[in-house]
């Protein structure tokens, strides 16, 4: 699922190939993705425009189209962006394109229809009424702790809160706690001030690298846990094998000897 890291690739890819560009149509393939605005709605306020910026909120993509709108995309678990020129094929699973000037085209693709294709007119508005916390690298250390304070539960579980902290997933969520070397199950009012200190370092790492990294696994360093995260799996830190557990619902991966659980 993508996760903060994705999604700001995808708006620097976004920014990079298709800002400034007149937008000649919109084809909406898929009814399932559109969230308050219909197909010939989308097509009518963006046709004759041109995405203009970009900004990310967490898991959220937001293109301003005009002073009066922005398009917002959330990318579910298989969303993705492609840009290409028109005699390329679009695509599998393409869901909305939208045709550019000079025969471009910009794909928006989700093979299980989970992502999300709208129109907003007030991000702050739109991010209020989703209840969404502050963006993940949002957060100064004081920031950090202050709502860590006000919560109570399994720090695997607040990580993931997207009203708490917007844009940690289960993979990146495991990632920060390997580095910050804290079990999954620990919960928030055994950590102290250091602990609080080394995840929220931990967290600003994970998330800046994984962007350097363009969120491609294979450029991610061979220390980390997430090329490791399996059945069988071996800790990159100590070799000892890996273990998971559910919490809130979700596997945790970690490794019991370098993430021990707070008595």
């Amino acid at each position: 699922m993508p996760e903060l890291p994705d999604v700001e690739n995808f708006r620097r890819y976004f920014t990079a190939k298709s800002l400034h560009q007149r937008i000649t149509d919109v084809n909406v393939l898929s009814a399932d993705l559109r969230k308050c605005v219909s197909g010939p709605e989308l097509t009518r306020r963006l046709k004759g425009r041109r995405f203009e910026s970009t900004r990310r909120h967490g898991k959220h993509l937001f293109v301003r189209a005009d002073r009066e709108v922005w398009l917002h995309l959330h990318f579910g678990m298989t969303g993705s962006v492609h840009y290409f020129k028109g005699e390329q094929e679009a695509q599998p699973h393409t869901r909305v394109l939208f045709i550019l000037a000079k025969d471009y085209r910009l794909a928006f693709a989700d093979q299980r229809k989970f992502g999300e294709v709208g129109l907003v007119e007030d991000i702050d508005e739109f991010l209020k009424k989703r209840a969404l916390g502050p963006d993940a690298l949002d957060f100064d250390l004081a920031k950090f702790k202050g709502p860590l304070a006000k919560h109570r539960g399994a720090l695997k579980s607040v990580l993931m809160h997207q009203q708490i902290i917007a844009g940690i997933g289960n993979i990146y969520a495991d990632e920060i706690l390997f580095r910050a070397r804290v079990h999954p199950a620990t919960k928030i009012s055994a950590l102290d001030e250091r602990a609080a200190m080394k995840l929220f370092r931990a967290m600003r790492y994970i998330l800046e690298k994984a962007i350097d990294c363009q969120a491609d696994a294979k450029q991610m360093p061979k220390s980390w846990l997430l090329s490791h995260r399996r059945k069988g799996g071996k800790c990159p830190r100590c070799g000892r094998e890996l273990r998971s557990s559910t919490i809130s619902g979700r596997t945790a991966w970690f490794c019991p000897h370098c993430q021990k659980r707070a008595p």
